[in-house]
Parts: C-alpha cells; sequence; structure tokens
C-alpha cells in the first residue's frame, strides 16, 4: 500500500511540474514579446515566485523518489524472505518425511506393531533412464528381523498396458533380454533387487505386478502398483 502510494504522489509531482514548467515557458515567452511597462515587475515577481515553488516541488519529488526506492528495496528484502522461508518450510518437510519413511522400515523390520510378518514387497520403485523405452527397478525386499532366518527366492515382474488399441501384459521374457534370469532373492532381514526393463516401441504402461515365491512354499506374495506412482519417489 505504501508503495503505491508513493507512486500516486510521484506521478502527481510530476504533473505539477509538467504544469508549473509550462506557465514559466509562457511568462518568459510574455516577457520577450511584449514591451517594457509598469507591469514588467509584477511579472518579475510572478516569475520568483513560480520559480520558488517549482523549486519546492523539486524538493518534494526527489524525496518522493528516495522514498520509492526505499520501498522498492524493503519489498525485495520481504520478497527473498518469503521464498528462503518457503524453501526452509520444504526441505524440512522432506527431511520429516524422510526420516518418517526410515521409521516405518525399521519399525517394520523389528515387528514393534506386535506382529511377526513374513516376506514382504516393502517398496517398488521405477526410474526413467536415458531412453523413453527403458526403465531402471528397484525393489526392496523385507522380513521381520524376529524370525532370523535366511530366506530365498525367485521375484516374477509383469506390466500391464496397451499397444496400439488392445490391453496387454508383458511378462519378464519380454521386458529383458530374453537371456537374462528373473531376479532372485536370498537375506535375512532385507535386500534390493536392482534392473532394467525394456518396453516395446508405442506401449503404454498402466500397472507393474510383482510376484515373491519363496523357495519351498506356495504361499506368495503380491502387490500391485500404478505406474505412474512408481516414479514420483
Amino acid at each position: 500500500m505504501l508503495e503505491g502510494s508513493s507512486r500516486v504522489g510521484f506521478a502527481a509531482a510530476m504533473s505539477i511540474t509538467l504544469a508549473v514548467m509550462s506557465v514559466l515557458l509562457f511568462v518568459v515567452w510574455q516577457l520577450a514579446t511584449t514591451e517594457v511597462t509598469p507591469e514588467t515587475k509584477t511579472l518579475q515577481d510572478q516569475v520568483r515566485f513560480l520559480v520558488a515553488d517549482l523549486e519546492s516541488i523539486k524538493d518534494h519529488l526527489n524525496r518522493a523518489q528516495a522514498r520509492q526506492v526505499v520501498l522498492e528495496k524493503e519489498a525485495d528484502v520481504l520478497r527473498q524472505a518469503n521464498r528462503l522461508l518457503r524453501q526452509h518450510e520444504s526441505d524440512r518437510q522432506a527431511e520429516l518425511g524422510r526420516l518418517q519413511a526410515e521409521l516405518d522400515f525399521y519399525s517394520r523390520l523389528a515387528g514393534t506393531g506386535g506382529t511377526l510378518s513374513g516376506l514382504e514387497l516393502y517398496r517398488a520403485e521405477i526410474i526413467p533412464t536415458g531412453s523413453e523405452r527403458v526403465f531402471q527397478f528397484i525393489l526392496t525386499l523385507t522380513q521381520n528381523i524376529r524370525r532370523a532366518s535366511i530366506i530365498s527366492g525367485k521375484t516374477k515382474l509383469d506390466i500391464e498396458g496397451t499397444l496400439g488399441d488392445r490391453q496387454v501384459t508383458l511378462h519378464w521374457p519380454q521386458l529383458s533380454d530374453g537371456n537374462t534370469p528373473e531376479p532372485t532373492f536370498r537375506f535375512k532381514y532385507f535386500q534390493q533387487l536392482e534392473g532394467y526393463l525394456t518396453l516395446p516401441e508405442g506401449f503404454k504402461p498402466t500397472r507393474m505386478l510383482v510376484t515373491l515365491q519363496e523357495n519351498g512354499k506356495k504361499a506368495l506374495a503380491a502387490r500391485s502398483y500404478n505406474w505412474d506412482e512408481l516414479q514420483s519417489y
């Protein structure tokens, strides 16, 4: 509001200055074209009065300009402070989110919730690469540390999507080079599996299905993920 008031005052001062200068030019023209008469002294007095007014207006204008500069600097400082504050809050929220994720992860491992969970897929991530068709996958597998035994098995990856106008599901041989075996796991507490998926030309993925099969057991641990959500980590 202060900045707006200064701009209004500045515009008003400029208008007054232009008006006074116009009057002075008119008076000077009259003095140059009119014969010397008794009224000349009166006109000279008016000129001196107008010059004094003009000096006063110039002084006011200079003060208004200085005030405007100060207000603009204050506004710039406030903008920078607000920017830093928002960045600090964003960083703080990100750090809290990271710490909460770590707490959830280790709570799951320690079984502090009172349950002895078996093999689970804790997180799945998809990371774009330099190619529009190739993606890196990262799977984080866990089991409760109270089980205290090594588990092993294999992982099955399937991608659902559309190819042209058809709904299709791609299986591991179609997502790899054909010679790469399906990812396997062997761990006691947790493990990360990493690899790459290659999608066919024109294929638009919508969901990823992950199935974990522990050796010697029929039970499966399976989860389904929306493709776009997998890339939001």
